[in-house]
C-alpha cells in the first residue's frame, strides 16, 4: 500500500470540509437536497457511517462528482484502518 495516503481522511470529513462548508450549506439543507435524514448525513460527516454504493450515487448526483470518487475514498479509508489493525496485532 505504498502509493496510498499515509493517513487517509474519512469521506465524511472530506464531504463536510470540501463541499458542504464551502457552499455555505447547513447539514440539514444538504440532507434535504439528498433526500436523506439529517441523522444519516451527520453520521457520515462524523465518520460513524461509511459511504455505500447508493450514497455514492446520491452524493455524486448532488455535487457533480463521480460515484467512484466517494467509493474510492471509502475503500482507501477502510483499507488503511484494517491495515493498521493488522499491524498492531
Amino acid at each position: 500500500m505504498s502509493n496510498q495516503p499515509s493517513n487517509p481522511f474519512h469521506p465524511g470529513e472530506i464531504l463536510l470540509e470540501e463541499f458542504i462548508e464551502p457552499k455555505g450549506l447547513t447539514q440539514a439543507a444538504f440532507a434535504e437536497q439528498l433526500g436523506w435524514t439529517r441523522a444519516r448525513l451527520n453520521e457520515l460527516v462524523r465518520g460513524k457511517r461509511g459511504v455505500t454504493a447508493e450514497s455514492a450515487l446520491d452524493l455524486a448526483g448532488a455535487l457533480g462528482t463521480s460515484p467512484k470518487l466517494w467509493m474510492n475514498l471509502q475503500a482507501t479509508f477502510d483499507l488503511d484502518r484494517v491495515q493498521r489493525a493488522r499491524n498492531a496485532a
